[in-house]
């Protein structure tokens, strides 16, 4: 529950440098107690209009996207998380291309950098960041995302935060709905589930825990499924061999090139039937932690079950996400650039 408060108004002198002062400090004069994802009670401004995002940016940036509050940003994309691959975020919020970046290629806040952009709050989901940023004198909000379903947590946070309560019950429903009618359709042929490798064929890894859940979720078994708690799984050939995969889900469109044509792996059942694709990529990587959930599991479903899913087409399905989420209509080529993997 939000606990408000307000704050007394106090005349003040009218001198320039004052003004400005409070012109920043407005937010104060209504503030409110949230709740964050630790358990920390954070007083915020009753109206959030500038955001900062510190960490793992393009993740927490799909999140803000998702409830059509990308103007708010005030900080661009860190160096070691732009360019190319991340084309569209920049289509979505174009502004972020110009916004200062406030965080080291580490990761590591730019305190400094904060303190001159003044944004109402910081989205992190590292808790040495909060401590980091506490002399900027701007309350942390700490998102965090252990389990696949914990996005719709997130949104309903958000949507506390930015007071868009419905935009993001809108999310979780569509969220539901969208597992739902692939879970019934799966029913129809519950025994049939196709042996499924998504990796990283350059570092021989699976490298996102979050992919044994949506391989699962679109009717595939995913060979690399078991009991670890890593983010990421090393493999070696001879392993990749002994589990033959019927459909191998790589990292990028020039391994897809590089594994049909290297002659180790002639034998893999996904090479031979040429059932190997690449991972789209949206404002996020599809098969890591993304707001895009949804889409990479009905992708996925048609994918390994093209019989079962032939009627639904993902294409439709990723414009009409993009123009209710993130309030960004695609063009028919941009949609078959997401679902390339070309990045």
């Amino acid at each position: 529950m939000i606990q408000r408060k307000i704050v007394e108004r106090r005349p003040v002198a009218l001198f320039a440098c004052v003004a400005a002062l409070i012109t920043w400090t407005t937010y104060a004069l209504a503030d409110r107690t949230i709740t964050d994802m630790a358990g920390r009670s954070v007083v915020i401004a009753d109206r959030v209009t500038r955001v900062a995002t510190i960490g793992p940016v393009p993740v927490l940036n799909s999140f803000v996207f998702a409830l059509g509050e990308a103007k708010s940003l005030v900080n661009g994309l860190p160096p070691n998380l732009s360019g190319p691959r991340w084309r569209m975020q920049y289509l979505v919020d174009p502004d972020i291309a110009q916004l200062p970046v406030l965080q080291s290629g580490g990761g590591a806040p730019l305190v400094e950098g904060l303190v001159e952009t003044k944004p109402d709050i910081i989205l992190t989901m590292d808790r040495q960041t909060i401590d980091l940023v506490a002399r900027a004198h701007t309350p942390a909000v700490f998102l965090a995302w252990r389990q696949p379903e914990d996005v719709k947590a997130v949104m309903r946070l958000l949507g506390q935060i930015y007071g868009k309560a419905e935009a993001a019950e809108a999310y979780c429903s569509y969220f539901d709905a969208t597992l739902g009618n692939i879970s019934a359709r799966l029913a129809q042929q519950p025994a049939r589930r196709p042996r499924v490798l998504y990796a990283n064929l350059k570092r021989m890894t699976q490298p996102h825990l979050i992919a044994e859940w949506w391989i699962t979720k679109a009717g595939g078994r995913s060979v690399t499924d078991g009991e670890r708690s890593t983010e990421a799984l090393t493999f070696s050939r001879e392993q990749l061999l002994a589990w033959d995969p019927e459909v191998m889900i790589l990292s990028g469109a020039v391994e897809v090139a590089e594994a049909y044509a290297d002659p180790r792996l002639s034998t893999v059942s996904a090479i031979r039937n040429r059932r190997v694709v690449a991972i789209p990529a949206g404002v996020h990587l599809w098969g890591n932690r993304t707001v895009e959930e949804p889409l990479t599991v009905l992708w996925a479903a048609q994918l390994i079950h093209p019989d079962l899913f032939k009627d639904w087409d993902i294409r439709d399905e990723v414009a009409a996400f993009y123009a209710m989420f993130f309030k960004t209509p695609l063009t028919k080529p941009q949609v078959e650039d997401i679902l390339s993997g070309r990045h």
